[in-house]
């Protein structure tokens, strides 16, 4: 998946447009809720060996909320993975270099998206 297709979902679905809040990091976005500012999706670069896996180079990753639960379940170590730089309990981080599914990646999203909006 590419970041491009991300970025149109979230426009299509939430209405939010990705921000650049990392002046040294161009590739990286964050898009969050318009009333409460929470952020509900962060797209980054890591490094392959950062994720505990054995390749050269870079990946896409999306960091997302997940209830806790549900992200002992998902976690895979090739497809997602605990959070990069985030809360490990909380959030995952889903590899768009690997074999997942848009359609499972955009539901991951919209989950993120519930659980970071206002609650009232």
């Amino acid at each position: 998946m590419q970041p491009k297709a991300v970025f149109k979902y979230i426009s299509k679905k939430f209405g939010v447009k990705n921000e650049k809040v990392f002046e040294n990091y161009p590739d990286h976005a964050i898009f969050r809720h318009e009333k409460n500012q929470k952020w509900f999706c962060l797209l980054l670069k890591a490094d392959y060996k950062k994720l505990g896996l054995k390749k050269d180079g870079e990946t896409f990753i999306l960091n997302l909320k997940c209830r806790p639960d549900l992200a002992s379940l998902l976690r895979d170590d090739e497809r997602i993975f605990p959070a990069y730089h985030m809360n490990k309990k909380h959030w995952i981080s889903v590899n768009l270099s690997s074999d997942i599914l848009d359609e499972a990646v955009f539901d991951l999203i919209d989950e993120s998206y519930e659980l970071t909006k206002s609650k009232s």
